[in-house]
């Protein structure tokens, strides 16, 4: 029982210290949002005093079935639990394709995710592959719910054989289908 009750007194202050850590940062100033109402720079976020828990490296997976569908690693995590947001910096998430066996690559240099939601964002210098593909844009949307993989401020793709652009890319990959709109410019080699 002594041992128990000491473990937790030990994690509990390695948590307080972490946390306690950020929020005495210098320079604690109120972070800028965009028009959702997000925080638009991890390092205001990693000063926010909103910030409950900070932790230096996170792995994360999902399953389905039994199944292993996506497996997260980031340099860097923290929760805001009154948001339900972990934002986290550097996040490589590999994604397992059902059907075929196949992976996914998935990096950027920001992100954030909305637990309850199913929602993950990656944001800035998005880079996605599998086998010969290739798509790069600022966001990346995953859902979760409906596993689509949005780019709404547009991007590029390429694949064997050919590439392209457009203001708006959705990938289901499961479906194995890329929808894009505005702009449109696909190009065959």
């Amino acid at each position: 029982m002594l041992k128990k009750f000491f473990f937790v007194l030990c994690v509990c202050a390695a948590l307080t210290g972490v946390s306690l850590y950020y929020y005495v940062l210098p320079g604690n100033t109120p972070a800028g949002q965009d028009a959702t109402g997000r925080t638009d720079s991890l390092s205001d976020l990693k000063n926010e005093a909103a910030l409950n828990l900070a932790l230096k490296s996170i792995s994360l997976s999902q399953g389905e079935g039994g199944v292993e569908l996506w497996r997260l690693k980031a340099e860097w995590a923290g929760l805001q639990k009154s948001e339900d947001l972990l934002v986290v910096e550097k996040p490589r998430l590999t994604y397992f394709m059902k059907e075929d066996g196949k992976v996914m690559h998935i990096s950027s240099d920001n992100g954030n995710i909305e637990q309850k939601a199913r929602i993950i964002r990656f944001i800035d210098n998005v880079h996605i592959t599998q086998d010969d593909k290739a798509f790069d844009g600022e966001l990346l949307v995953y859902n979760g719910t409906q596993k689509s993989m949005n780019f709404p401020g547009g991007g590029k793709f390429s694949g064997k054989g050919l590439s392209g652009s457009a203001e708006t890319i959705t990938w289901f990959p499961d479906r194995r289908q890329v929808t894009a709109e505005g702009a449109v410019a696909v190009y065959f080699e």
